[in-house]
């Protein structure tokens, strides 16, 4: 690990760069299906694929039409298919006025699916039928491809281009993720239809997973529909989902201080068992060039150390409108040694809009301007990322090898989360990762205060869950309880309380005490 010295919160240092200059082969050519409207649909097209529920299993369709009506989508497995939808099952859509705009949202979210299976479909409203889509349900096996393309904002009828061409070079793909900035004004209608019209040529057969950037509005949250398992702040900045082997969680980095958010993003990651595990946001946490801004170090305040703790693996984000990537960073330090962890920051813009690529930063390991896009192919315990210009000219291929990486913090066995449904209590996290309940004013008398115990890796024996209760800054009482927490989730203790005074709860364990994991009781 190269030591760092900081600089308004950035990092300083070197670090080893391997990056190997190679052509993505083209092996698949795909040919988009023909895609016209009948009937109120004659001229335009804007259907997007995302995903509410498991991607093995069901598949979202989100598409606007002229009309409001009744809306269907008829869909049937794809192999034998031969353009007939008469047979085809078929689905109520739930329709809704666009936004103030002259258009109106169609939804259905289809279920019951057959993982690893192509299925055609269509969309329409009274009797108009779109021209006909198909798309892929999740496989059961480890290994896939995704796409990433940061900001947009401008040049849309490029852009479309760009996804056909980037589908037909790379038909493998299974999903993109959109980093924020799809429009430059996302309340023009017209813009946002612009975008549309160019995002479903491949978003209509590929699902897309967007972040909500800072020039995205109500529009973003009034189209999109994304999973409702995040903090309602509201629903839909804030989601997670998995696909095969990894898990990927959302954030709108504008709204990076919220307690409710960090409590959110630690429960949400403490809960997954995936190998392989991304977070997508909008601002960077490592910025490629300083601009005056101090969101970034906000992101590093707040939502770094718990990506830290739970072991993401790489991150994803935009705003800066180049090509960025870092080298593996971990606690503000450059890590040199590839057997030691850290988290890999990739920048991306996809759209016109470029900045130069600055001076850089020494945690900078390649930096690009011009439009770009990155394909990440995961196999196994192997993550290769290729980053290529608009045109497809490849700027690099980097190598990341997941394995026993070690660090200066390991990740803890278990998570100790105190229980906030209590309206007399507010619910709160240290930036050691530390459960708290403050108790809200009008508020005393003696109560009880629960823990939910979480296994994050297979364990077993017996583990303590410590209670402390604090007024002013100082430790009034203790409360200890030993138990098989594999077998046992919840621990429990009770302290007589006023208001101000705040419960911490945390785990003791003799391979996870550490200082700012575990404090020394009484310290």
């Amino acid at each position: 690990m190269t030591g760092l010295g900081h600089k308004k919160g950035k990092v300083w240092g070197t670090c080893r760069i391997t990056s190997l200059f190679v052509s993505l082969i083209a092996f698949l050519t795909f040919i988009f299906p023909a895609a016209s409207f009948a009937g109120e649909y004659a001229g335009t097209e804007q259907i997007i694929l995302t995903w509410t529920g498991d991607p093995a299993t069901s598949q979202t369709v989100t598409w606007l039409a002229p009309n409001k009506g009744s809306g269907k989508i008829q869909y049937t497995v794809a192999a034998g298919f031969d353009g007939d939808f008469d047979a085809a099952r078929q689905m109520t859509a739930v329709g809704e006025p666009f936004a103030g705009s002259d258009k109106f949202r169609y939804t259905a979210t289809l279920t019951g699916l057959t993982p690893e299976t192509q299925y055609a479909y269509r969309v329409g409203v009274d009797g108009a039928w779109s021209g006909s889509k198909s798309f892929y349900t999740a496989a059961q096996s480890e290994g896939f491809t995704f796409l990433y393309l940061g900001d947009i904002q401008d040049g849309y009828a490029r852009w479309g281009s760009m996804l056909e061409e980037i589908y037909s070079d790379n038909s493998r793909i299974k999903f993109a993720l959109l980093g924020g900035d799809l429009t430059s004004n996302s309340s023009d209608n017209n813009e946002w239809g612009e975008f549309l019209d160019a995002a479903t040529s491949l978003f209509s057969l590929i699902p897309v997973m967007p972040a909500k950037g800072n020039h995205d509005g109500d529009l973003f949250l009034e189209f999109f529909a994304l999973p409702d398992n995040g903090p309602r702040v509201p629903s839909g900045e804030f989601y997670s989902f998995d696909y095969g082997d990894a898990h990927f969680v959302v954030l709108d980095s504008s709204n990076n201080t919220s307690e409710v958010v960090k409590q959110w993003l630690r429960e949400d990651l403490q809960g997954t068992e995936k190998n392989w595990r991304f977070a997508l946001f909008h601002h960077p946490a490592y910025p490629a060039f300083e601009d005056n801004k101090t969101i970034d170090e906000s992101i590093c305040e707040n939502w770094v150390p718990i990506l830290e703790q739970y072991r993401v693996d790489m991150v994803f984000v935009g705003h800066q409108h180049q090509y960025m990537r870092t080298c593996p960073i971990f606690q503000g330090a450059v890590q040199s040694d590839p057997e030691t962890y850290g988290i890999v920051y990739v920048m991306g813009n996809s759209g016109s809009k470029v900045y130069a690529a600055g001076k850089g930063f020494p945690y900078i390991a390649w930096q690009e301007t011009g439009s770009n896009y990155q394909v990440i192919e995961l196999g196994g315990d192997v993550l290769t990322l290729f980053s290529k210009k608009d045109d497809g000219e490849l700027i690099e291929t980097f190598t990341l090898r997941k394995g026993e990486t070690t660090g200066p913090e390991q990740k803890p066995l278990y998570s100790a989360i105190l229980d906030g449904s209590d309206p007399a209590f507010t619910l709160g996290v240290t930036d050691e990762g530390i459960s708290t309940l403050t108790v809200n004013p009008g508020i005393s008398g003696f109560n009880y205060f629960t823990a939910r115990v979480t296994p994050l890796v297979p364990h077993t024996g017996d583990e303590t869950v410590v209670f402390t209760h604090y007024r002013n800054n100082r430790q009034l009482g203790i409360n200890a309880t030993r138990a098989d927490f594999e077998t046992v989730r919840d621990a429990q203790a009770g302290f007589n309380v006023e208001a101000g005074d705040v419960i911490k709860v945390y785990i003791v364990d003799q391979l996870t005490n550490s200082t700012e994991r575990n404090p020394v009781i009484l310290q």
